[in-house]
């Protein structure tokens, strides 16, 4: 009885935390987090593979429709580096890691990680837990996870020293484990998977203490918190759903990408080698060992796994998507234009495959017909950063000078070319109408960046200024 009080004490406890600092924090959080987006590009490089980021954000957004009314939109991203590790910022924006999809063994695990950090958002952990008189900017909380997640970008004392002020506390560790649990299992999915993961992350940290998973450092984990994620399971009676998969039909294929890009590429080409060999007329290996090829540049190997795997059936054509995407990088334009006007004959939303769509026809001299895709694509995917790119230059090569820059400044933007970015919507400003809503939208863009740019032209000249006792060339 005593314990069953505790745990309900406990989640009264947290709740209440939480509901009593959501109104106070909210206020500049989404600016927050907008900023940071904005400078992490040029350093996180992120993942824009449509199966990879597509089953994330299926999983966050199914997440995230349990919370009820928020406060800013949640958005799910993918970053490309093998470090087991996730997390989140002010505002909604949370971040995984290839390493760490690689790594799963279920649509569970990932529910339970994003969940987890969609917890810290939701609790405002970060900027409760700032010191007093501390206040985050975007450019101090970039270069705190950077270090974190790359000691090698810095010296090992500063960056062992950044990552520590990333630690959350043990409450808010705890709080954000109660909250995740919760979504997890509301949205469906099985809460003892988050617990599972970390029993996983603590095995590894065992047999390699050297090799601490970057999660660990972040999130730290002991046998204590693994055991509080069972008492919080109990105290808020959270069972697994019933008869449900352990995986989504698209784990597979995203995980593939995510393993081509987070291990060796001999390693796992060889390993999907040997699944496809072993099976030779299963299309579901076929296409992942096709998806590996492509990721990894193996073009030609990829072109013939996947029609292999179209002719085995091509999966009700899933297959035509990665296949069209591997002749648009052959140059075969007559081939591409077939499997992706397939595929989007039944997803006709899909920003990418209109992206790759418009780059075939390019290559077969079909411009008009080529911006028109590139303009659905971006209908379709605002943040598809080559669609914006290619669709500048051709409006400008059609003397559409104003959406010709306009559609390059966001392209920098969304590469994270700030100063380029700056530069281009500076000179789309003057090519507009004062009182269109597009040169609000500029003119709110250069308001946005400017500060940005200076800052980092500020640490640029800060990093040249030798240090005092040592001559412009380095020594003392």
């Amino acid at each position: 009885m005593k314990r069953r009080l505790a745990t309900r004490a406990l989640g009264l406890g947290l709740a209440t935390m939480v509901a009593v600092a959501a109104p106070a924090a909210a206020d500049g959080e989404a600016e927050l987090g907008r900023r940071f987006l904005l400078a992490a590009r040029s350093e996180l490089p992120i993942v824009q593979d449509p199966s990879v980021a597509t089953y994330v954000a299926r999983i966050g957004e199914k997440l995230v429709g349990v919370l009820g009314p928020q406060s800013f939109d949640y958005r799910f991203y993918v970053v490309q580096h093998p470090a087991l590790n996730a997390f989140a910022v002010p505002g909604g924006y949370v971040f995984v890691f290839s390493g760490l999809l690689a790594r799963v063994e279920n649509d569970d695990e990932l529910a339970g990680v994003l969940a987890h950090e969609i917890g810290h958002v939701s609790g405002h952990h970060l900027l409760r837990q700032q010191k007093e008189g501390q206040v985050w900017t975007a450019a101090a909380l970039l270069g705190l996870l950077v270090s974190a997640v790359n000691p090698v970008l810095g010296a090992a004392g500063i960056a062992a020293a950044e990552t520590a002020q990333l630690k959350y506390s043990r409450e808010f560790e705890q709080e954000a484990d109660y909250l995740g649990l919760r979504y997890a299992t509301q949205a469906g999915y099985d809460p003892h998977a988050l617990g599972a993961f970390f029993k996983e992350l603590l095995a590894d940290q065992r047999i390699n203490s050297a090799g601490v998973p970057a999660y660990m450092l972040t999130h730290p984990l002991t046998e204590d918190r693994v055991a509080n994620v069972a008492t919080a399971i109990n105290a808020q009676h959270l069972k697994t759903p019933p008869g449900r998969p352990a995986s989504a039909a698209d784990l597979p294929e995203a995980q593939a990408v995510a393993r081509a890009i987070a291990e060796p590429p001999d390693v796992v080409v060889g390993r999907y080698r040997r699944m496809a060999d072993e099976k030779p007329e299963d299309a579901q290996r076929q296409l992942l060992l096709g998806r590996v090829y492509q990721t990894v540049g193996q073009l030609e190997a990829a072109r013939t796994a996947l029609e292999r795997c179209r002719a085995l059936g091509g999966l009700d054509g899933r297959v035509d998507r990665p296949l069209g995407t591997v002749y648009v990088a052959l140059k075969k334009p007559a081939e591409a234009r077939e499997a992706l006007g397939r595929y989007l004959a039944k997803h006709p939303e899909d920003g990418w495959s209109h992206l790759q769509l418009g780059k075939a026809l390019a290559d077969a001299g079909d411009n008009s017909g080529s911006l028109r895709e590139l303009q659905r694509a971006i209908t379709c995917d605002p943040e598809l950063d080559e669609a914006h790119r290619l669709a500048g230059v051709a409006l400008g090569r059609r003397g559409d000078e104003a959406d010709g820059f306009y559609h390059l400044a966001v392209a920098s933007r969304l590469r994270g070319e700030l100063e380029q970015s700056l530069s281009h919507f500076q000179r789309t400003k003057p090519l507009l109408d004062p009182v269109s809503p597009r040169r609000q939208e500029v003119d709110q863009a250069i308001a946005e960046l400017l500060p940005l740019v200076r800052e980092r032209e500020r640490e640029r000249l800060e990093r040249r200024r030798p240090r005092r006792g040592m001559t412009p060339g380095g020594l003392p």
